[in-house]
């Protein structure tokens, strides 16, 4: 069953759009229960990590990580950098044992701007927007939605893997926190270490230099 979405003036349409793939995953996980067939996979392919399948995917983390979901992420932008790390601690969640590259690809070649952003929910559901390039203010508010459509959720997975080759690594410096740089001169001693007491100097301490 394919169903179209349109705009809804009246709301916030990026909140919309987000409660819409909320409502989808939630669905996803649902029809999961039961199931003994694992793991069960997710695919995104998406125009940067503020897109709403990826604000879904992290504000559902326990839920898909309960039902053993595993996901992985193409982006076209990498911006903004919260959402990014945010993004990939719950890819990492939900696959504890897989490295950056495995989880997320960086679709950096411009022409590979031109696909549409389209998420995979397993085997049978199927989501499309706009390409990629168009800018988030300007897009077509309608998309399409495939649920129980086996045919149309696998052309996207056999979409997504040809994504997936084209597309390069993140650097890693960016899908980490950023540690805070210790002031100049400051130093660390571990817990554990002697105190050694300090042997004042024969002309008095503190040596003053005049």
């Amino acid at each position: 069953m394919r169903v179209v979405v349109g705009s809804e003036e009246s709301r916030d349409s990026k909140q919309i759009e987000l409660e819409r793939h909320l409502e989808a995953m939630a669905r996803f996980t649902e029809g999961l229960r039961g199931n003994s067939a694992l793991p069960h996979h997710c695919t995104m392919i998406l125009r940067s990590p503020a897109s709403a399948p990826a604000q879904a995917l992290i504000a559902m983390q326990d839920a898909l990580l309960s039902a053993r979901v595993r996901a992985r992420v193409i982006l076209a932008k990498l911006e903004p950098e919260d959402d990014l790390r945010q993004l990939f601690a719950s890819l990492s969640a939900l696959s504890p044992n897989e490295g950056e590259a495995a989880l997320i690809r960086w679709a950096r070649n411009s022409r590979l701007l031109d696909a549409h952003e389209q998420v995979t929910y397993g085997t049978a559901m199927c989501w499309s927007g706009d390409a990629m390039r168009r800018d988030a203010d300007k897009r077509n508010p309608l998309v399409l939605l495939d649920l129980d459509a086996p045919d149309a959720a696998r052309r996207g997975q056999l979409a997504f893997k040809a994504m997936w080759r084209a597309s390069a690594d993140v650097p890693v410096r960016l899908l980490y926190a950023r540690r805070a740089a210790k002031p100049s001169g400051a130093y660390e001693r571990a817990s554990d270490a002697p105190v050694t007491a300090l042997r004042p100097h024969l002309q008095g301490w503190p040596l003053v230099r005049h």
